[in-house]
C-alpha cells in the first residue's frame, strides 16, 4: 500500500505521527504486507500555509523537519518498507495511475482534491487493538546506544526522563521549565535518576546546557529519532509536558509515559474553546486518556506545576512498585 502525506494539507511536525498509525492500521486490516510512505511537496513553495505555526515556520526550516524528524519517523514506523519525497505533483499522479485505488492511503485521494489524516481522532475511530497502537520501536542499534550513554551519565539505574517544549514558536505553550527542575530536584532527592530530553530548538541553537542545571541532558535525543525512542523505551519512567514526541510513548509498546497537557496554555488554534476544544481535537472526553491507558501510561489534565508533578510522580511509583 502506498501512503501519501500531502504536504500542502498537512504539517512538519509529530502529528504525522497519527498518519503513520492508522496507514498502518489500514494496511494490515485489507491485508498487504507492509506500506510505503510518500511525502508529496504542496505547489509553489512546497508546504502547508494555514496555521500560526506554518506561518511562522520558515520553508528551509520545514524542509529540515521533513528530512529529519517526518522521514525518520515513518522509517521507524513498524510494516513501512519505504520511505520516498515527490517534490513535483505531476510525478505522484503518473504513480497514482498505475496503482490499483486499494493500494492508495488515505481512501479516495487525489493530486487534484488531496487531503490527509492528522488527528488523533482518526486514530481513535478505529478502534485499534493494542497490537495496533504498537506502532513505533527503536531498533537493537539505537538501544545499544542508548545503553552505553546511560552506563557513562547515568549509572546505576533505569533514569527518570523529562521532555520539555521549549520553543519560539507559540512560547506561550511551553514548559514551566522552572517548575520541572523543582520537581526533579524532589524526584532526586527520592533516589531516582532523572535527565532532561530537550526541545530540538534548544539543541540546536546552542543553549541545552543552560537549562537544566546539573542534571544530564540527552541533546542526542532532540536530533535523532531512533535515539529518542530508544530513551523512551529505557527509562523507568517518561515524564512530558504538551505532547508533540512524548506522544510517540503511546505507541510504543511497554512503554510508560505520563504527559501533562498545555490545559492552562492552550495554543492559539484552540483557545476559543479551551480544555473542551482541546479534548475535541484529541478525539477524546475532557479528562479522557489514550486506548490502553494505565497509571503508567496516561494524560494529566492539569497545569504543570512542580506540586503537581509531584504528585503524578509518586501515583506512577506506587503503582510500578505495586
Amino acid at each position: 500500500m502506498y501512503a501519501i502525506y500531502d504536504l500542502g494539507r498537512a504539517p512538519v511536525t509529530y502529528d504525522a505521527m497519527n498518519f503513520l498509525v492508522v496507514a498502518r492500521l489500514w494496511a494490515s486490516r485489507r491485508g498487504f504486507s507492509g506500506f510505503h510512505t510518500i511525502f508529496v511537496r504542496a505547489p509553489n513553495e512546497g508546504f502547508r500555509d494555514q496555521t500560526p505555526k506554518d506561518r511562522t515556520l520558515t520553508v528551509d526550516e520545514k524542509v529540515w523537519r521533513l528530512s529529519h524528524i517526518l522521514m525518520p519517523m515513518a522509517a521507524a514506523a513498524r510494516d513501512c518498507v519505504g520511505v520516498s519525497i515527490v517534490n513535483d505533483r505531476r510525478d505522484l499522479g503518473v504513480i497514482l495511475k498505475n496503482l490499483d485505488a486499494e493500494q492508495i492511503f488515505p481512501p479516495n485521494y487525489t493530486v487534484e482534491e488531496p487531503f490527509t489524516v492528522i488527528f488523533l481522532a482518526a486514530v481513535f475511530r478505529l478502534s485499534p487493538t493494542e497490537s495496533e497502537m504498537n506502532t513505533f520501536q527503536p531498533s537493537p542499534a539505537g538501544l545499544g546506544k542508548v545503553d552505553e550513554w546511560l552506563a557513562a551519565r547515568v549509572p546505576g539505574g533505569r533514569p527518570v526522563v523529562i521532555t520539555l517544549r521549549t520553543s519560539r514558536v507559540e512560547p506561550e505553550r511551553n514548559s514551566r521549565t522552572a517548575e520541572w527542575l523543582a520537581a526533579a530536584r524532589a524526584i532526586r532527592d527520592r533516589g531516582y535518576p532523572v535527565l532532561f530530553v530537550p526541545d530540538t530548538e534548544l539543541v540546536t541553537g546552542g543553549c541545552e546546557d543552560r537549562e537544566f542545571e546539573d542534571f544530564p541532558v540527552f541533546a542526542l535525543g532532540a536530533m535523532d529519532l531512533d535515539l529518542r525512542l530508544a530513551m523512551y523505551r529505557r527509562a523507568l519512567l517518561n515524564m512530558a509536558d504538551n505532547g508533540g514526541p512524548s506522544f510517540l510513548n503511546f505507541y510504543m509498546e511497554d512503554s510508560k509515559i505520563v504527559c501533562f497537557l498545555p490545559v492552562d496554555k492552550l495554543p492559539i488554534v484552540v483557545a476559543a474553546g479551551g480544555e473542551s476544544r482541546l479534548a475535541l481535537l484529541l478525539g477524546m472526553e475532557l479528562g479522557g486518556n489514550f486506548p490502553y491507558g494505565s497509571p503508567v501510561r496516561r494524560l494529566v489534565w492539569r497545569p504543570d506545576r512542580a506540586p503537581a508533578i509531584l504528585e503524578e510522580f509518586d501515583r506512577s511509583i506506587a503503582a510500578l512498585e505495586s
